[in-house]
């Protein structure tokens, strides 16, 4: 659908606002190394990133803007200087991007939160002026609601790492180009529409060194796999994923609507959404140590972790 968004772009009339025709081209080097792991060349994590670092230096080129700002004064002063700059846009893009790869493990997902995060991205484009920025936003929405009539609850089809790598890129970089051109729009608040997916991958990497695994080895303990899991240990039944991995996004989705929402609101306040940061990432610790404990204590045969502590079985599931 990304692609489909940026068919629609190039109606555009001539002269406004062409950059962002370019942006759609900047997304060529993620979009190719996730559809080669669509068709079976098995890229390793670290191929990709890589590729999605190079599409953020490659937007960075042809937009001539990235990183500069921050809203925390120390690094502020760092991002000033372009080379530092341009490090954390390729690494910050290349996070937000892989992030939406991460959650795409159920039908409708990451294609939702990614739905949500655009419409959110269109709001404070239009209260801040850039009309075309929140146009095409509101075309994502439009493409991505599009394929979700087909993705969500069934999954006739799916995104596939091209699709979410790409989706990831797109969205990552109009917040980039919306807080690089409107001084007043916190990239906070920016960053905080990406919360959930952002929230996952890190927390994988801490439960992943915890227990001395790769970082880069998949595992099936992400968020919505575990309420997943939970769903159909505690309610549906083991036997009804068909069920469990189409609601487990219903469930998921307005809570994570919600935090959007809120950013939205402090779009321009730096205080109150590093605030939102703090009461997210709080909720999102506490709910998944909840269901952990929860799945843990009710599934059967038990496994110990390497740490002392329970693990829920792996299960088979995409992502």
């Amino acid at each position: 659908m990304a692609g489909a968004a940026g068919i629609f772009l190039f109606a555009i009339p001539i002269g406004v606002d062409p950059a962002l025709k370019l942006l759609f081209l900047s997304v060529l080097p993620i979009f190719l190394a996730g559809l080669a792991e669509d068709f079976g060349l098995h890229l390793s994590p670290k191929v990709r990133l890589t590729a999605a670092a190079l599409a953020s230096l490659l937007a960075a080129a042809l937009l001539g803007q990235w990183v500069t700002r921050a809203d925390i004064p120390g690094l502020d002063l760092a991002l000033a200087i372009p080379v530092i700059g341009l490090v954390v846009t390729a690494i910050g893009g290349a996070g937000v991007s892989h992030s939406f790869n991460l959650i795409d493990g159920v039908n409708g997902l990451s294609s939702g939160v990614a739905a949500v995060a655009a419409l959110g991205l269109a709001v404070i484009a239009h209260q801040a002026g850039e009309s075309t920025i929140a146009f095409v936003a509101l075309l994502l929405v439009a493409a991505i609601l599009g394929f979700m009539v087909f993705n969500w609850p069934f999954g006739a089809i799916f995104l596939g790492d091209a699709g979410a790598y790409s989706l990831g890129h797109i969205l990552g970089w109009l917040g980039i180009l919306l807080v690089a051109r409107v001084p007043e729009i916190s990239m906070l608040a920016i960053t905080g529409l990406f919360f959930w997916p952002l929230a996952d991958t890190f927390f994988a990497i801490y439960r992943r060194r915890r227990i001395g695994r790769p970082t880069d080895q998949p595992d099936r303990l992400h968020f919505h796999q575990l309420v997943m899991r939970g769903l159909e240990i505690t309610m549906i039944g083991r036997e009804k994923r068909h069920i469990a991995n189409p609601l487990t996004t219903a469930l998921l989705l307005p809570l994570i609507a919600l935090g959007i929402f809120g950013h939205v609101l402090l779009w321009d306040n730096p205080l109150g959404a590093i605030a939102l940061w703090g009461v997210q990432g709080t909720v999102f610790v506490l709910l998944y140590l909840t269901g952990l404990r929860t799945v843990n204590a009710r599934r059967k045969p038990k496994r110990q972790s390497s740490k002392g502590g329970d693990l829920p079985l792996p299960e088979q599931s995409r992502g």
